[in-house]
């Protein structure tokens, strides 16, 4: 098995206007059109930027956060111009205490990135959305799980220290994490798509997990 994170040396200022992880998975997209979403919100872990329009052309504000400057930079860059006013962007690392006052948020979002981590940072991480949510705030969550990545020889990438929820224990531990919320909990799936990091190409499936809370 290959072990590699192509990821962590992604030069984004080389990469197409385009996220390098495409358009958008289509439940999460439509889900962002349904539900409300006003006042300031928080994009964490936002990357380069695949969900992020969504939410400026909603919101009053966003700001758009990742540890990767990289990343952020091309976010800033390729935000049309009628939006830029209401983007801020923070790098930081959200295993870490976020750098926001208590109640900062009308909203936080997050897609694509939760499943990476042990169910004990994620649990530091879900009290720090709490922290800087208002109360009724809300929170959306895009959270993978039987997560498959298969290179063109057939052999598989896992990256080096994911935890590999499966979709039951996945459930039932956000369920646990945000007993607090208000929360509608949907189910979807990606079937395969084929992602480029750095010149390496591999077909990408998942189960995941759509959850949007209100905090009580």
């Amino acid at each position: 098995m290959k072990k590699n994170n192509f990821l962590e040396n992604t030069d984004y200022s080389q990469t197409s206007n385009i996220s390098i992880w495409g358009t958008g998975d289509k439940d999460t997209l439509e889900l962002l059109d349904k539900i409300e979403i006003r006042g300031k919100w928080l994009n964490l872990a936002a990357g380069d930027g695949r969900y992020n329009l969504k939410l400026l052309e909603k919101a009053d504000s966003v700001v758009a956060s990742d540890i990767n400057e990289g990343a952020l930079a091309k976010l800033s860059r390729t935000t049309p111009e009628q939006y830029k006013a209401k983007l801020h962007t923070k790098a930081f690392d959200l295993t870490k205490r976020f750098p926001f006052e208590d109640g900062a948020f009308d909203g936080v979002f997050c897609a694509g990135t939760l499943h990476f981590f042990s169910k004990e940072i994620l649990e530091g991480i879900f009290a720090e959305i709490g922290r800087v949510l208002k109360p009724r705030g809300k929170v959306m969550i895009d959270f993978a799980t039987d997560v498959r990545r298969i290179f063109p020889d057939g052999s598989i990438w896992v990256k080096k220290g994911e935890p590999g929820y499966k979709q039951e224990e996945a459930a039932k531990f956000l369920e646990e994490s945000f007993r607090n919320y208000k929360i509608e909990a949907r189910r979807s799936k990606v079937d395969g798509d084929d992602v480029t990091i750095n010149s390496h190409t591999y077909t990408f499936s998942c189960n995941y997990i759509l959850i949007v809370g209100e905090k009580k």
